[in-house]
């Protein structure tokens, strides 16, 4: 007998800046039919200038909750988030040394995380700081040990052309959910 999902599954896609998560969750948003949650951050103006604080990192947690809450209502088969609390909990956490409140239960709401792989090729971005690979993957590396240390459930999506890298993305979904 198979169970009905009381609430959709939430995919969310993390990692560090330049490793694909928004191409990637326009993809699979496409593939699957679930609705996307865009990354706040990328059209947040105090992001974009630069000045990002805690208080707006605790705003943006917000952002994301109610988007995802609203879209949720809406019972759609499930929804593919471009970021997430995990990202903003890791951006406190570097700017100040600790966690971002809310974060944490934030992130036991999802069900699974994609931990996308940086890319080798750098795309200069106005919001990305780290155009050395060697310091995104030393990042890469925080991002696991908290995905386990959290017992977050996830799986690392390698660096592959679009076609491949949403193949077996769709293939790691259907491994840990059951799905599409």
């Amino acid at each position: 007998m198979s169970l009905r999902r009381l609430n959709p599954p939430i995919l969310v896609l993390t990692g560090v800046e330049n490793s694909g998560k928004t191409t990637l969750s326009k993809a699979l948003s496409e593939a699957l039919g679930w609705p996307c949650v865009l990354e706040a951050a990328r059209q947040d103006a105090t992001v974009i200038q630069g000045n990002t604080r805690v208080v707006d990192l605790e705003r943006l947690l917000g952002h994301h909750m109610q988007s995802v809450a609203h879209l949720s209502a809406q019972v759609p088969p499930g929804l593919v988030c471009d970021t997430g609390p995990l990202v903003l909990d890791r951006w406190c956490s570097e700017m100040t040394g600790h966690s971002l409140q809310g974060a944490l239960e934030a992130q036991k709401r999802v069900d699974l995380y994609l931990l996308c792989q940086t890319l080798t090729t750098w795309e200069p971005d106005p919001l990305r700081s780290l155009p050395l690979r060697k310091d995104r993957l030393e990042h890469q590396e925080r991002y696991i040990n908290h995905l386990d240390a959290h017992q977050l459930p996830w799986a690392f999506v390698p660096e592959l052309p679009l076609p491949e890298r949403l193949q077996a993305s769709l293939d790691l979904i259907a491994q840990h959910l059951g799905t599409p």
